[in-house]
């Protein structure tokens, strides 16, 4: 009797959209995960999934996350060398380095590029283009992608630059999804995260994610203090390099109708998802062709139109437009934010036109995108 086909799924953090991939996968592989953390919603993995623990990736502060990154690489490739020798290995860019366990094992392998890597560090200016690092890694690249069963990316953006590493015709584009029986539309009176933070008449902008340094999220206080409206509240919920500089902005401008929550458990994600009125995507310039923050479509499935601080050029941006789900903008154009905040404060119609369409956008990207990676 044959043994079954064993693969490995690589991903520091794993949350949703990982536990749909590796659920959806055919039932005649032996499937084993290597993360950090498991951050299920309303799917459990599928218990016939082995689970190997390694250190949680820590985004609160650069010097954590590049530690937890650095660790976390070890600690998988030790476990690929020793453990899963023979194995199928899948493999998310989560730690960036995971990329290089090519070089150091013979297994087959495919990728998930959620960010690309070494593009991101010199986009976010963490890195020189001329470095030898850089020089290293870009090769590195062109030697192990092409070695690759599949690619798979985020986004036609992505998959351009991606083509500097391999051919394009290697790699597939599976856009992000969202799962519309999760996160729905919420009355506000029914609203369990409204009642607990006494938000009842208040047309809430907000903004919930990261407050990492891709993110323009110090605009916000800046926006908050131009309104003076009572009833319009900003609220920023999350963690991240920039949290200290939001608290020292609410604190210098004395802001009362802006809040910062922290991250909140995931049970209350549909509920705080829901309170928003509009809610708030940031993406700096240098990630425009990077990425499309995941954060957008779970948005789009509690019905809240989208007021984005991105590139007009970004994939975001286009997906914004062409849906008419909410407006992009750039990060100094605070009096037209301030305008269009006001504009659906003040015309409930064009707000609930806006929420219509965020709500029909979401059901096309469905969990259905996880049978793509098969």
């Amino acid at each position: 009797m044959t043994e079954p086909k064993e693969i490995v799924y690589i991903n520091q953090n794993s949350g949703y959209l990982m536990i749909d991939i590796i659920n959806a996968k055919d039932n005649s592989f032996k499937k084993s995960i290597i993360t950090g953390k498991i951050i299920p919603r309303n799917k459990q993995l599928a218990t016939d999934v082995t689970i190997n623990k390694i250190i949680s990736y820590d985004r609160s502060s650069s010097i954590k996350r590049i530690f937890t990154w650095t660790w976390g690489f070890f600690q998988i490739l030790f476990l690929v060398k020793f453990k899963y020798k023979k194995a199928e290995l899948f493999i998310v860019t989560n730690p960036p380095f995971a990329t290089f366990l090519p070089l150091f094992c013979k297994n087959k392998f495919s990728l998930l590029v959620y960010d690309i890597y070494p593009d991101a560090f010199v986009q976010y200016g963490i890195l020189n283009k001329q470095s030898n690092l850089i020089k290293y890694w870009e090769n590195a690249n062109k030697k192990m992608y092409p070695k690759a069963q599949h690619i798979y990316t985020l986004s036609y953006g992505m998959k351009n630059l991606l083509s500097n590493y391999v051919n394009e015709a290697k790699i597939s584009v599976v856009p992000i999804w969202t799962d519309n029986a999760f996160l729905k539309p919420i009355p506000k009176e029914e609203n369990e995260f409204i009642k607990q933070n006494k938000l009842e008449n208040k047309f809430i902008v907000m903004y919930s994610g990261n407050l990492g340094f891709s993110h323009d999220v110090e605009i916000i206080p800046e926006i908050a203090k131009i309104i003076t409206i009572p009833e319009i509240e900003f609220l920023i919920i999350g963690g991240g390099d920039k949290k200290t500089l939001i608290e020292q902005k609410i604190k210098e401008y004395q802001l009362t109708n802006c809040k910062l929550l922290p991250w909140q458990e995931t049970k209350m994600l549909p509920f705080s998802l829901a309170s928003a009125d509009l809610s708030i995507v940031t993406l700096g310039n240098e990630a425009s062709l990077l990425s499309v923050p995941s954060k957008t479509f779970n948005i789009m499935s509690v019905g809240t139109p989208l007021l984005c601080i991105a590139s007009q050029k970004s994939e975001l941006a286009q997906l914004v437009n062409s849906n008419k789900v909410g407006k992009i903008f750039d990060a100094n154009q605070l009096r037209e934010i301030n305008d269009f905040i006001l504009e659906l404060y003040k015309n409930n119609d064009l707000l609930e036109e806006y929420k219509n369409n965020s709500l029909l956008t979401s059901k096309l990207f469905g969990p259905e995108n996880a049978y793509k990676f098969n």
